[in-house]
């Protein structure tokens, strides 16, 4: 009972944290808060280890599918963000109006370079369907496609695969704050990948690979929409800027 009721505790501190972040925290005060999160996330596993090792495995397998404690972290304050606006001025509750395809934004014109980069990325993968909307991508994100590709063919073990982006700024199924809408985060799919083991694995090379400028979360697990969102980390861009 004692275990559970750390880990009980574990989920609020982080849910706290979470609600915290949208409340124009300066990025020190976010930074300890996320230490803290990480420090108890620890506690709890070694407690839980000595109580029971089967457990604990249970308990990692989790947190690994969700990208360890800061996969957590950054899709709790996705979700929150979806619902306090995280302006800097108070966790006042959002209005209806989507606000954030409204707002001005500079728009900054890819140099032919840049542009044959895009196109030879995107030239690496396949979209889901034609309303998959990737044009306004920012450099960044570029990459980062390039190298969850050849992680998939490290994986497959076939340098011709070509992954499948199933969003990008087009769905209106995201928070309003989504990381999509500033063409700073694309979904890739991976429940084509044969087995959930293999599924995680990949997902946790590619966070690896990616390093921490990236946020990658393994979404609907075991769902029709299995998917990997894969992101620049809140804070890193201007939202906005976006890019043609």
């Amino acid at each position: 009972m004692g275990m559970f009721f750390r880990i009980r505790s574990l989920l609020a501190i982080i849910l706290i944290v979470s609600l915290l972040s949208g409340c124009g925290l300066s990025d020190d005060t976010q930074e300890q808060l996320e230490e803290a999160v990480g420090k108890a996330a620890g506690e709890a596993l070694d407690s839980a280890r000595s109580k029971t090792a089967t457990a604990v495995e249970e308990i990692s397998t989790t947190i690994d599918e969700h990208g360890g404690v800061q996969g957590i972290f950054d899709k709790i304050v996705q979700f929150i963000d979806g619902i306090f606006g995280g302006s800097g001025s108070g966790c006042e509750e959002k209005t209806a109006q989507k606000v954030e395809r409204d707002t001005p934004r500079t728009v900054i014109k890819r140099n032919a370079e840049q542009q044959n980069y895009h196109e030879e990325v995107l030239s690496l993968t396949i979209l889901k369907a034609a309303s998959v909307n990737i044009d306004c991508l920012r450099p960044e994100v570029d990459t980062a496609i390039n190298i969850v590709t050849s992680v998939y063919h490290e994986v497959f073990k076939d340098d011709n695969y070509r992954p499948v982006i199933t969003s990008g700024n087009d769905s209106d199924k995201h928070g309003e704050r989504s990381a999509h809408y500033a063409c700073a985060a694309v979904d890739i799919r991976i429940k084509d990948v044969e087995n959930q083991n293999t599924r995680r694995d990949l997902a946790q090379k590619i966070r690896d690979e990616l390093g921490s400028r990236y946020t990658v979360l393994h979404e609907d697990i075991g769902m029709a929409n299995e998917h990997l969102h894969v992101q620049l980390r809140s804070g890193t861009y201007d939202r906005n800027v976006v890019w043609k």
